[in-house]
């Protein structure tokens, strides 16, 4: 009888026969492949969109050329072309940025006031957290880019502007249905703010926001005071 084979040790190879590691998974290489790409895109595009935020709010909306956006962001021009096609195209992405940005930022507001019961805190806090989200850069930077091309104010649609209303809903239910002006407390809530950053863009020197934020506050306190809404009013209801 012939001497029997002795056994395979852990490091020898394994014949053709058998499957190997590589061959189960050689399908996975090109689409984790492909998944890296397109995280590597999706990155560049978003510095591409912050350095213009950040380029309009340190330089102003008329600095904002597509050559000068790509000596800031590091990129070449065809990146630019691929991912916006042309500068309007990178202005409507800006604006499309920041309003997907103020639609979470408004629901967080809302999630973090609804839980404070006492009226003059919940104000307070309502007015700090609105004046955070409507002067963050992203905002600014679309209200000037709005304000400086009329031409891309028509990418504007419907639907994204109807995004904001469940949340500014939210904020006006916060405020208390037991006051008819729930609603226009909530539009002067974003208004302050970005009127005061519209006074910024045609002044030299900065603008104070605080002694307006505390004054929005206290104006509201004061408003609902009045008013006296009922405690069973000052949540939303759960849906």
């Amino acid at each position: 009888m012939p001497p029997r084979k002795p056994p395979r040790s852990a490091g020898e190879a394994r014949t053709s026969h058998e499957p190997t590691a590589d061959k189960q998974t050689s399908g996975s290489a090109p689409r984790r492949s492909r998944h890296r790409s397109q995280e590597r895109a999706d990155r560049t595009r978003e510095l591409v969109i912050e350095e213009t935020i950040r380029c309009i709010r340190e330089e102003g909306f008329s600095a904002a050329s597509t050559r000068h956006i790509i000596e800031r962001a590091g990129v070449s021009t065809g990146v630019v072309q691929y991912h916006f096609g042309d500068r309007d195209g990178l202005l409507t992405a800006v604006i499309d940025h920041a309003i997907t940005t103020l639609v979470t930022s408004i629901n967080e507001l809302a999630d973090e006031v609804e839980g404070i019961e006492d009226t003059a805190d919940r104000m307070r806090a309502l007015t700090d957290a609105a004046w955070k989200v409507f002067l963050n850069p992203a905002s600014l930077t679309a209200m000037e880019i709005l304000i400086a091309t009329r031409s891309l104010r028509s990418t504007l649609g419907m639907e994204q502007l109807v995004s904001l209303q469940p949340g500014l809903e939210r904020i006006a239910a916060l405020i208390g249905t037991s006051t008819p002006d729930a609603a226009a407390i909530t539009d002067l809530l974003w208004a302050a703010p970005l009127g005061l950053m519209v006074g910024q863009m045609v002044s030299d020197a900065p603008l104070p926001t605080e002694p307006q934020r505390h004054a929005m506050a206290q104006l509201l306190i004061d408003h609902l005071s009045v008013n006296k809404p009922d405690p069973a009013e000052r949540r939303p209801r759960k849906r």
